[in-house]
């Protein structure tokens, strides 16, 4: 059964499985975020965004993302900005960014990034983090698709898979291994 599995963890306790969305043929699970009282599930080949409600975990309603979930592509990514009131998601094979906003129009955006963007995250700036693992960099723009700068990652970090932008200004990779880039 392909499906999300919702684990309660207290600290220095360990964690207990206290929900499961199944699947219902529906695909494997690519991406999940939350924001405020919704929980949002991306799958394989789907155009769709499932919205759970985060207490309850039952279906609230779908959003369609134009360009996703077509043939040849991939959502690794997808994260959420609470200022913005947006979520963004990465289309691996498209080379792209994706932003729908979730203030009931469900407007989209997207916007072309570096080779294979994988993940994504939001800065303290409220500015997005994209981690291109084919260009093996790490691209950080505006919440309306302006590039505000790119870090090309040195030898000994490669094909990065995610990445944060810690209070400091360092960077924390995940291409197999943790990486802190100043």
């Amino acid at each position: 059964m392909l499906c999300v599995a919702i684990v309660t963890a207290v600290k220095y306790s360990v964690p207990t499985l206290t929900h499961v969305i199944p699947s219902q043929d529906r695909g494997n699970v690519y991406a999940v975020t939350s924001l405020d009282d919704d929980v949002f599930v991306v799958r394989h080949n789907s155009q769709q965004v499932e919205v759970y409600d985060a207490v309850t975990f039952t279906l609230q309603r779908h959003i369609t993302v134009h360009g996703l979930g077509v043939y040849g592509t991939f959502t690794p990514g997808m994260t959420a900005c609470d200022r913005n009131k947006c979520l963004y998601l990465s289309n691996y094979f498209n080379n792209s960014v994706h932003r729908v906003e979730l203030s009931g129009s469900n407007a989209e955006k997207n916007w072309s990034v570096a080779s294979r963007p994988t993940g994504l995250s939001v800065n303290i700036a409220h500015n997005l983090v994209v981690a291109c693992s084919g260009a093996n960099k790490l691209q950080e723009y505006t919440t309306h698709g302006s590039l505000v700068r790119e870090i090309c990652l040195q030898a000994g970090v490669t094909y990065p898979w995610h990445a944060i932008q810690l209070s400091t200004g360092d960077y924390v990779i995940t291409p197999g291994v943790v990486s802190v880039v100043e």
